[in-house]
């Protein structure tokens, strides 16, 4: 489905610079953007930088100095982000009614084992050999692949794409809303969340482990990734393959992590930041800035493990030191 560009700034309340017969496919990033897309600018990060997105619109405030670029721009008096629930709202896929526990359009390949008390929601399309356990949500347009193990009480939401081979522990939530919020009169007011969450192959999440779907573009875990129990991966975070993360990490929207890391107990994870390939990161560190590749860190400022280690013994020797202080006070 396609939308005239007049269509959107009409919703809006906006005005056109560039061509008014351009249609739009969609919403997307503005560095994931493709041709056909309309993406946003809000801030001097993106704003500084309208060549290099590929979308072929870009909704903007008023004022900016617009390259001659060939883009089409909307051009709005407030801030865009204001504009983003009304925007997301319009381009959000509408859900089908439920009917049955399982829906008559949904395909479910050879082997795969359905127990009682299970919703296959419509356009469902699984694999062969899959093994899903009682309780389990399974909703509109889940794509799941051959010889996967769903457990109980899962839910997978809407549109939702996993690979072959993947675990899913028991009380996993796949494609839960991302936490979304803008400031509208004051208010906090929720952004639909339009996007989804790729898993590929061979990935496990962990028990009660949630993975937020994108607001825009997808949140993607990459093949052979292992995920532990009770880890919030949020929106638009994209995790590399082969890396393990331990139990109780918090990983903030739009984080990037490579290839082949590792992220022990506890660690908390700012949001917009790339930790490298071959990462280590110590249990209860906390990240608020990018990791270069093949560091071994620990710690809360984020420092090299064997720094980390000499602080926290240092640390045990405050109370003496601070004693012998106190005491040479008294002598001079």
């Amino acid at each position: 489905m396609t939308y005239n560009i007049n269509e959107l700034a009409s919703l809006l309340g906006c005005e056109i610079k560039g061509d008014t017969s351009l249609e739009i496919s969609g919403l997307a990033p503005f560095f994931q953007a493709q041709e056909g897309s309309l993406t946003f600018a809000s801030d001097e990060k993106f704003l500084k930088k309208l060549n290099e997105t590929k979308a072929s619109a870009i909704l903007v405030p008023m004022g900016v100095d617009l390259p001659e670029n060939g883009k089409t721009y909307l051009l709005v008096t407030e801030n865009p982000r204001t504009l983003m629930p009304k925007l997301l709202g319009f381009f959000k896929k509408k859900l089908k009614k439920m009917e049955n526990m399982i829906e008559e359009s949904s395909t479910i390949g050879e082997g795969t084992e359905i127990p009682l008390n299970t919703y296959i929601g419509h356009d469902v399309v699984i694999g062969k050999n899959v093994k899903i356990y009682p309780n389990v949500t399974i909703c509109e347009g889940v794509e799941i692949g051959d010889d996967t193990v769903i457990y109980p009480n899962v839910t997978i939401r809407e549109f939702s794409k996993i690979g072959k081979g993947c675990v899913l522990q028991p009380g996993a939530v796949i494609g839960s809303d991302g936490f979304g919020f803008v400031k509208v009169n004051g208010n906090n007011t929720k952004i639909d969340q339009i996007g989804s969450v790729i898993l590929e192959d061979f990935v496990e999440i962990g028990a009660n482990t949630t993975v937020d779907r994108g607001a825009i573009g997808d949140t993607i875990i990459k093949k052979y990734t292992k995920i532990d129990n009770l880890v919030q991966v949020a929106h638009n975070d994209i995790i590399g393959e082969n890396c393990l993360i331990i139990s109780q990490v918090g990983i903030a929207g739009s984080t990037e992590i490579g290839n082949n890391t590792t992220i022990g107990g506890q660690v908390g994870i700012g949001g917009h930041i790339k930790i490298g390939s071959n990462v280590m990161v110590g249990a209860k560190s906390g990240i608020i800035g990018d990791v270069a590749d093949n560091q071994v860190v620990a710690g809360h400022p984020l420092v090299n493990l064997k720094d980390d280690l000499r602080i926290k013994a240092a640390q045990k020797k405050l109370p003496e030191l601070l004693k012998r202080v106190k005491e040479l006070e008294k002598k001079y």
